[in-house]
């Protein structure tokens, strides 16, 4: 009951370790004692709190444990010299990442974050000064000054970026505090992106949305199942498959429960579109969450798993019988609607027959207003540039990879592109053909919600001409 008790009071504790990255998340095997574990991360500095969780069912170890530093330093020294290692005392390597909480656990691919420090500086301060002063504390790899784009004067502030965790952690903790260094976080460019894809995610649940941008991204094709089943960790929650499925965009529904006789826990995702689930499929399966834990993530072909909105059957049948009746009594039958109405009947039976219906192909991602041919081939790179397209879309251009599907099907595409941070862009054709038609069919039409201009550019040499002279 007290260990129960000291659960409660360690995931009621503040998020955020003092100092940042002092705490490790550290997987060991069943097999590792907490005492040997104590051992192997108590030379490498003050271990604040230590924490091996055991199953409160059968009293066994997680296989995981966490160790708090009292300073950053000791917890990269210890992350550097015990990750991937094995001690005599222990039966296989032992994985050590870093964890902000207990609930944020860092990976590998993050390594760069850790190197990397955040610096207010003095506006007349130079690179060689800072060079000099931080190289006292281990292997400094760049320090970028950042500054003013139109003036070029500093704003007062600099990046330093160290070889190894544990050079940054000393100089964190070492330096002089006139530069209040701490710890950079990533780019804000990357936060932002996340930002904007948020509300165009939510989208994606709803089938008759088809015109996000997110979906050709995917890069995948539909593979006939919307549906997945997953099997992984009996320790994961369904908090915690949620927020990993709800990451491919599109899941709809999540159902999730531990088989405690096998040991395992299993459950259901459903997604929107085809083509999210065959991402999901391709992303998740085989990932490792926790870490050394792999969760397998499998296609569901049953009959009943298409998602997508297929009409009601009573209405359907109302439609049919009446359209029938009317044909029946009538001299001059409405011929239009009754053959929407067995349309809608043929529908239905494909449904329950196959579990695929066609109100919403998942191949065919309408994000244009305008009727679009097949997608073809790219010309070469190195092409000859016969003509150009000049885009205009207001109020922002759609994604390059949209882009590119859209104005690759009239042929001979060499590439498209838009200027950074403006509204306009160009279509570069290999036949002149190609760019006449892609004018034809898309001026004036919508892409993804955004109003596009397709007009024909000048010639490149003549617009270089008139840069030069314009400079000149």
């Amino acid at each position: 009951m007290d260990n129960r008790k000291e659960t409660r009071k360690r995931n009621d504790a503040a998020s955020d370790d003092v100092p940042i990255y002092s705490r490790l998340f550290v997987v060991c095997g069943k097999n590792a004692s907490e005492d040997v574990l104590r051992e192997l991360f108590t030379p490498f500095g003050e271990i604040e709190d230590f924490y091996y969780p055991v199953d409160f069912n059968t009293g066994l170890p997680k296989g995981i444990c966490f160790v708090k530093f009292s300073k950053t330093s000791d917890a990269a020294k210890a992350l550097e010299a015990l990750h991937m290692k094995s001690a005599h005392k222990l039966q296989r390597s032992i994985r050590v990442m870093v964890a902000a909480s207990r609930n944020d656990i860092h990976t590998e691919e993050d390594a760069d974050k850790y190197k990397r420090l955040f610096i207010n500086t003095p506006k007349t301060i130079t690179e060689e000064e800072l060079l000099e002063h931080f190289s006292q504390f281990g292997k400094v790899e760049s320090v970028i000054i950042q500054r003013d784009r139109e003036t070029e004067q500093p704003k007062g502030f600099a990046y330093i970026k160290y070889r190894r965790f544990s050079e940054a952690a000393i100089a964190y903790e070492e330096c002089d505090k006139k530069y209040r260094a701490v710890f950079a976080q990533p780019k804000a460019s990357n936060r932002k992106s996340g930002a904007t894809l948020e509300p165009k995610i939510g989208l994606l649940g709803d089938p008759s949305v088809v015109m996000s941008p997110l979906i050709p991204m995917m890069n995948v094709q539909p593979q006939g199942y919307t549906r997945v089943f997953v099997n992984c960790s009996p320790f994961l929650t369904n908090f915690h498959i949620k927020q990993l499925f709800d990451l491919i965009p599109g899941m709809i529904d999540c159902r999730y429960a531990v088989d405690l006789v096998r040991e395992y826990g299993k459950g259901s995702i459903t997604y929107s579109s085809q083509v999210s689930a065959a991402y999901a499929v391709e992303k998740l399966n085989h990932f490792e969450y926790p870490p050394g834990c792999k969760i397998f993530v499998k296609p569901d072909f049953g009959r009943h798993n298409n998602i997508n909105h297929t009409p009601n059957v009573s209405n359907a049948l109302n439609n049919l019988q009446s359209a029938m009746s009317t044909a029946h009594n009538s001299g001059t039958p409405d011929l239009a609607k009754l053959a929407e109405a067995i349309a809608q009947a043929s529908q239905l039976i494909k449904a329950a027959t196959t579990g695929v219906t066609e109100q919403h192909d998942p191949g065919s991602f309408n994000y244009c207003s305008v009727k679009l041919p097949p997608p073809q081939p790219l010309a070469h790179i190195d092409s000859p540039v016969a003509k150009r397209c000049f885009l205009v879309c207001k109020p922002e251009p759609p994604s390059l990879q949209v882009l590119r599907d859209v104005f690759c099907r009239f042929g001979n595409l060499i590439n498209v592109y838009t200027l950074p941070n403006k509204t306009v862009g160009y279509a570069r054709y290999a036949l002149a053909q190609s760019a006449d038609e892609a004018i034809r069919v898309l001026h004036g039409s919508e892409i993804c919600g955004v109003r596009v201009k397709v007009l024909e550019a000048e010639d490149e040499d003549q617009s270089a001409q008139k840069r030069r002279r314009t400079y000149y």
